[in-house]
Formats: C-alpha cells, structure tokens, sequence
C-alpha cells in the first residue's frame, strides 16, 4: 500500500511531465484525479521551481542545475527548511554530500527520515546531479530482477 506522501510525490513527478509536454493544469488534475487542493499545492510547487530557476539563470547565465537553490525547490517546506538550516544553499550541495562516502546520508539529519531522504535523491535525480545512480540502479536491476523498484525512489 502506498502513503499519502508517497502518493502526493508521484503526483508531482507526474504532473511535472505532463506540464513539461504543455498540459494546462486543468488537464493535468483531471489525468490524475487530483482535488482542487492537491492541483493548488502542485502547481505552487511547479511554479516556485520555474521562478527559482529563472531567476538564478536571470542573474547568472552560465549557471545550470547544481547552482539551484534548495529554497526554490519542489520539495515541501519543513524539508526546505531543515536542508537550508543545515546549510545546504543549492542542489549541489546535497550532490556533493550524498556523493561523499566519507559522509552518512541525509537521514542523519534531524527532522528528515527514510521518505523525506528518498524525495531528495528523487529531485537529485530529477535533474541528473546523483553520479552514477542511474546506471548504477539498472545494473542491479539487471543481475537481480526481483529487486526491479515498481514504485517512486
């Protein structure tokens, strides 16, 4: 059975695709069989990371996806939080942590667990900034297929 939080992070990696190929919100909640609240809460969500983004690239042209800050993301608001008190300004920050084997994962950190962790690997992900997650998820995929993930990460 899947949570509700785990269900609310789906909706997003959804909707985010479906407005990526030009869906208009109405549409998007009606694919997914959204409440008007959830819509709302997606589309805030959608809408801060696109004006994060075109700020950041407004200021700095050359920047790209590491320089992201964590305060513009789609992820929710205590997590926002906790990351920018702990002092990570950008998504290349949480890279270089999560890349750091010297260093524990982000569940060390007060306040985010298991599911909170997984939302940030998530965006990470998103944007391409885990080093080798990818190829490295499929290789075991591939030499184990009972552990292929069905759901989100």
């Amino acid at each position: 059975m899947i949570t509700r939080a785990e269900q609310a992070a789906l909706n997003l990696q959804e909707a985010r695709a479906l407005r990526a190929a030009g869906t208009p919100y109405r549409e998007i909640g009606r694919a997914l069989r959204l409440s008007s609240g959830q819509l709302g809460h997606i589309r805030r969500a959608l809408k801060r990371e696109k004006a994060g983004r075109t700020r950041l690239y407004g200021a700095t042209p050359d920047a790209d996806e590491r320089d992201l800050p964590v305060s513009r993301s789609v992820l929710p608001l205590g997590l926002r939080r906790v990351l920018a008190a702990a002092g990570y300004k950008t998504l290349g920050d949480i890279a270089d942590r999560l890349a750091d084997p010297n260093r524990p994962g982000l569940e060390t950190l007060a306040g985010v667990g298991p599911h909170r962790a997984a939302l940030v690997r998530t965006l990470l992900d998103h944007y391409g900034l885990r080093s080798g997650s990818s190829e490295l998820q499929a290789e075991v995929e591939r030499l184990f297929p009972e552990l292929r993930d069905s759901g989100p990460a």
